[in-house]
């Protein structure tokens, strides 16, 4: 099992130098959210070989042609390290960031990877034609493409839903899977949709990159660990976008008194923790001392290709955040 981090929540000044630290580590991959196109420079430009990925781009929040440019010259300048990880984010986030919300986000991102092969196939001397359902987009191809070629960047698809499960294994390369999914909910949820999206395209798990995002809180005060986790998970467990994870788990009561907790006493951090049971928690993340977080991580080793661990933030400094992640980072070196 390959062991990427994703630098997700930590301060945009110090993603180039953990990048850095995590390669230097052993870490197999590097993962960070898709708030800034440039930050994926300044990350691959400060490591060697180490790939990057984008986990995620909310895909609404730029035209297609800019993504799949914007690929395309990354891939130019750092030798074809950067990997495209696409969400379609929540109703609430697009409308909180976008202030718009959009209609069938899942056959609306098909379309953008259908786009994006398409554009990147189109060379310097002939023009886009691209006539889809929401987006009509023709005229100049983009630039620097003198090599065309469908495949320019693997495309990775942030998916907690059967739809968008589906969607991943039919036509993407692999999964950004959520990081509130346990090791039952992979099994038992994630994998049989990614499987008849597999089979639609003819495909096998052999051809596919199956990488679960793992919420994780180090310190050398488990305690403080373990509210941190609880305090994060449960934040996306309140989410109502998310329910499919603890409903078929049958954890049903467990998220009512999340969603009390959260919607109703929203100030009150304690009761937020206290309404997600420390096993629950210890089922769909990773807390502890350094030790304690690379004895968890073993329950993953069969079950997916890779895990991406990926720090709890909620109510924590960005201090905290960076601790968090530096411990991770000399964790995981230590077995490397």
């Amino acid at each position: 099992m390959r062991i990427a981090i994703s630098l997700a929540d930590g301060h945009i000044t110090t993603k180039p130098s953990l990048a850095r630290k995590a390669e230097e580590a052993g870490f197999d991959m590097v993962w960070n959210s898709g708030e800034s196109i440039p930050t994926f420079a300044a990350m691959l430009n400060n490591t060697d070989a180490i790939k990057v990925g984008s986990g995620v781009i909310r895909a609404f929040q730029h035209h297609p042609k800019n993504i799949a440019q914007h690929v395309l010259d990354l891939q130019l300048m750092y030798g074809d390290r950067f990997v495209l990880g696409l969400g379609g984010g929540t109703k609430y986030m697009n409308i909180a960031t976008l202030g718009e919300d959009f209609s069938k986000p899942a056959s609306r991102i098909r379309e953008i990877i259908n786009f994006l092969r398409y554009a990147w196939s189109v060379g310097v001397e002939d023009k886009i034609n691209f006539d889809g359902q929401f987006y009509q987009i023709t005229g100049a191809p983009l630039r620097w493409n003198e090599e065309p070629k469908q495949l320019r960047a693997p495309i990775y698809l942030a998916a907690v839903n059967p739809a968008m499960l589906r969607m991943a294994g039919d036509i993407c390369d692999g999964l950004c899977g959520h990081p509130i999914a346990s090791v039952d909910f992979i099994n038992n949820v994630v994998w049989p949709h990614v499987d008849e999206g597999l089979e639609r395209s003819g495909r096998t798990r052999d051809s596919f990159d199956h990488q679960t995002w793992v919420t994780m809180a180090v310190s050398h005060d488990r305690n403080q660990a373990i509210k941190e986790l609880k305090v994060h998970l449960a934040r996306f467990m309140a989410t109502r976008s998310y329910s499919i994870v603890l409903d078929s788990q049958g954890y049903q009561d467990v998220k009512e008194a999340i969603q009390d907790a959260f919607f109703n006493n929203p100030e009150d951090v304690d009761a937020l923790a206290d309404a997600l049971p420390d096993e629950v928690a210890l089922k769909h993340g990773i807390a502890g001392t350094p030790d304690d977080i690379l004895e968890q991580i073993q329950r993953y080793e069969g079950v997916v290709d890779a895990i991406t661990l990926y720090t709890a933030s909620n109510l924590m400094s960005y201090e905290r955040t960076n601790e968090n992640l530096e411990l991770a980072i000399e964790a995981i070196s230590s077995i490397k």
